[in-house]
């Protein structure tokens, strides 16, 4: 016999190391342990638990066009600046 045994047992493993390197649903299990792994030396980054809402252009947004606006109609109206 040419091939010992283990010439066939190192022949089957490299094939299924090749086929499991092949898998997306590896890469999958391995980006998520390594994720974990990240949150838990780094914790949490703040775009992963909603971000800062700096671009939230809600009403807060509107409001201040609104009273800016009436700031610069008053001024050109020559009416004092308000006070806060």
């Amino acid at each position: 016999m040419v091939f010992g045994k283990w010439f066939w047992i190192r022949t089957v493993e490299v094939w299924l190391t090749a086929r499991l390197l092949a898998s997306p649903s590896f890469h999958r299990l391995v980006g998520r342990v390594h994720q974990k792994v990240q949150h838990f030396r780094h914790g949490i980054p703040p775009e992963e638990m909603g971000g800062t809402n700096i671009d939230n252009n809600g009403p807060g947004l509107k409001k201040f066009v609104d009273y800016f606006r009436e700031e610069i109609k008053d001024q050109f109206k020559g009416k004092p600046p308000n006070k806060f």
